[in-house]
């Protein structure tokens, strides 16, 4: 039954990922935009260096979602399960919904059980180019190395969405720690 769902939602997908240069203040090779905000159960405030150094330094996926969005809901837990086999990974989930509850709610069903962010005024959104006026494009997910730097944007997710993460992830990893591979 899991394998024939995975191989719906690989089917259902575009049949190629859409990469970006940049998105808002992010930009491939840049610094990431910092951001903070509260968690899905509005406790604890999370900030991209909180996230990046806990518990040591790590590359990040963040993606951008929302309960109401189909794609995300197909996407999440492809997402989930690289970071699952890739543990080096993070995935941290920015949810634009402007409900808590339903955020929360949401986070559970799909198994989500890494940091998420309430984005409920779209701050972060805003700044990572996923929302533009009252438009919400999603979902939107960024690749960001152990320093910081932004190493991909993904705009749609295709088929080719893990391979294309783990090859640009391995690139990073080269660059970032070229000496320590020698």
């Amino acid at each position: 039954m899991k394998i024939l769902l995975a191989f719906a939602l690989i089917a259902a997908a575009p049949a190629s990922t859409v990469k970006l240069r940049e998105s808002g203040q992010a930009k491939v090779g840049r610094a990431a935009p910092s951001f903070g905000g509260w968690d899905l159960s509005r406790k604890n405030v999370l900030t991209l260096d909180k996230l990046r150094r806990s518990p040591a330094l790590s590359p990040l996926l963040i993606t951008f979602g929302a309960s109401w969005c189909k794609p995300c809901n197909e996407g999440l837990p492809r997402l989930r399960a690289l970071t699952r086999k890739r543990p080096e990974l993070r995935l941290v989930l920015v949810d634009v919904e402007s409900d808590g509850a339903v955020a929360q709610e949401w986070a559970a069903r799909l198994g989500i059980d890494g940091p998420a962010i309430l984005d409920m005024f779209d701050e972060v959104a805003k700044t990572y180019g996923v929302v533009e006026g009252e438009k919400k494009m999603l979902p939107r997910t960024f690749l960001v190395d152990e320093m910081g730097k932004v190493r991909a944007i993904y705009r749609e997710e295709g088929a080719d969405l893990e391979q294309l993460i783990e090859a640009d992830l391995d690139a990073a990893t080269r660059t970032v720690r070229p000496a320590a591979d020698k």
